[in-house]
Order: structure tokens, then C-alpha cells, then sequence
């Protein structure tokens, strides 16, 4: 029994060696003090501890002289990050300031985004065609540029087509028809003004009705001489045997309508 006291009693002795260099929480009133008031708690300078034990004004405490002796204002600074005037109170008015400014900043770029797109969609050829007055007049007033061929002799007969094309006015139509379909394309796809567009608009539907006045007119003069040319054969021939000679005077008018057809 003793030889097993004395092996245990250096296990013993090693225990109470540890548990003596172990670390112990030490409570400083004055360290508590400092953290509360740095932390969330008001900086009130009754509570800086030690305090100074004054006596006639002279500050008795030696544990106070160890501790603020060498910084005595500082009970009347406000340290707190948080306070009136703390570090991190700064930093979060700077960024409370720097988030309005920030959103000013986008407020004036949204809106100069909106200006650029509806000034881009103002003048932009691409939107062109979704112009309210465009749809409404322009579109209607113009489609005979969209289909030149087909509208050309429209309710009219195949012998007035051919004899247009047989004497060139049917090429001097197509050709100025397509100058004007041309332009009309141009003024529909390129970037403008609203404004500027609609007078190429105006511009080209001036000049088109001009032009479809002149080929109706040639179209009439044609059934005018295709009529004169049956009414003469008409007079020349009758029942298979020559009547009588052709009548100058219908020769004359027929001559006189065929060039106001060729005048370009």
C-alpha cells in the first residue's frame, strides 16, 4: 500500500503544478468599464476607473496614476466608434452619402438611357414604319411603289399594255416609278428626324401623283388611238373588199396622238 502511494503521489504533485499554472479569469472593473463604454454604453466620465481618490484636488490614488496618468484628457474624448462623432458613425454617413450620390448618379444615367432610346426610336428607320401618320396617310398614299408592275395597267386591256411597251412609254414609266420607289425605301430605312422624314414622305407622294397623272394620261391617249386605228381599219375594210382610201384627217390625229404618247 505504501509503494503504490508514493508512485502515485508524483502523478499527484503533477496535477496540482497544472492546475495551478492553469488561467484564471481575472474581472477588472475598470477593463469592464472600458469595454461597456467603448461597445454600447454612454461615455460618461464618473465611471473611468480607478478613480482618482482626489484630496485638495490631488489625485491619491496610485492605481490611477499607473492607469491614466500619462493620458489625463482622456475621460473627456468620446472614443466610441459608435457615438456622435465616432469612426464608425463617419463611415456610415459617408456611406449613406455615397448611396445618394450613387443613386442620383443612376437616376441621371436611367434617364439620359430613356432619352437615347426614345430619341433612337425617333429617328431610327427600324420604327420608321410604326409612325402613326405614316400608317394612317403615307403608307396607303404610297403603296403603288410597293407593287410598280402590278398596278400598272390596272383595268386596262392587253392590247393598251402592248402598244405602251411597243412605243417606250411603258419603260419611261417603270423607270421613274423606280426612282421614286428609290427614294421612298431611302426615306423609310435611313436614321432622320420624324419631321424630315415625313416631307421626303410628302416630297415623293408629290412627285408619284404627278407622275401616275402623266401615264393615266398616256394610258387614255392610247385608247384614244387604239380606237382611231380600229375605226379606221373599220372604214378601210368592209365585208373582206376595200370600201374607200383612208381618211387623211384621221391619219393626222392618229400621228398627233401617238407622239404625245412618246413625250417624255
Amino acid at each position: 500500500m505504501n509503494t503504490k502511494f508514493w508512485l502515485l503521489f508524483p502523478a499527484f504533485g503533477l496535477l496540482l503544478m497544472a492546475s495551478s499554472l492553469a488561467q484564471t479569469s481575472i474581472q477588472d472593473r475598470a477593463v469592464v468599464a472600458q469595454q461597456e463604454r467603448m461597445v454600447f454604453k454612454q461615455w460618461d466620465e464618473d465611471r473611468f476607473l480607478p478613480r482618482p481618490n482626489r484630496f485638495l484636488g490631488i489625485p491619491t490614488n496610485s492605481n490611477w496614476y499607473l492607469t491614466w496618468a500619462l493620458h489625463p484628457n482622456y475621460p473627456k474624448l468620446d472614443r466610441r466608434p459608435l457615438s456622435a462623432r465616432g469612426e464608425q458613425t463617419q463611415r456610415m454617413g459617408l456611406a449613406v452619402a455615397m448611396k445618394i450620390s450613387s443613386d442620383y448618379y443612376k437616376q441621371q444615367t436611367d434617364t439620359i438611357r430613356n432619352l437615347a432610346t426614345r430619341e433612337m426610336a425617333r429617328i431610327s428607320g427600324a420604327f420608321s414604319s410604326a409612325d402613326p401618320l405614316y400608317l394612317l396617310y403615307y403608307k396607303k398614299e404610297l403603296a403603288p411603289l410597293e407593287n410598280i408592275e402590278a398596278q400598272a395597267f390596272q383595268h386596262h386591256s392587253a392590247q393598251v399594255k402592248a402598244y405602251l411597251e411597243e412605243n417606250g412609254a411603258y419603260a419611261w414609266y417603270l423607270e421613274n416609278m423606280k426612282s421614286l420607289a428609290e427614294r421612298y425605301g431611302f426615306a423609310k430605312t435611313q436614321d432622320m428626324e420624324r419631321g424630315q422624314r415625313i416631307l421626303m414622305y410628302h416630297r415623293i407622294l408629290l412627285d408619284l401623283r404627278k407622275l401616275q397623272s402623266d401615264w393615266d394620261r398616256k394610258l387614255a391617249l392610247s385608247r384614244k388611238v387604239l380606237a382611231l386605228e380600229e375605226t379606221i381599219l373599220k372604214r378601210q375594210n368592209g365585208s373582206g373588199r376595200l370600201m374607200k382610201k383612208a381618211d387623211p384627217t384621221d391619219e393626222i390625229l392618229s400621228g398627233i396622238l401617238q407622239r404625245r404618247i412618246s413625250l417624255r
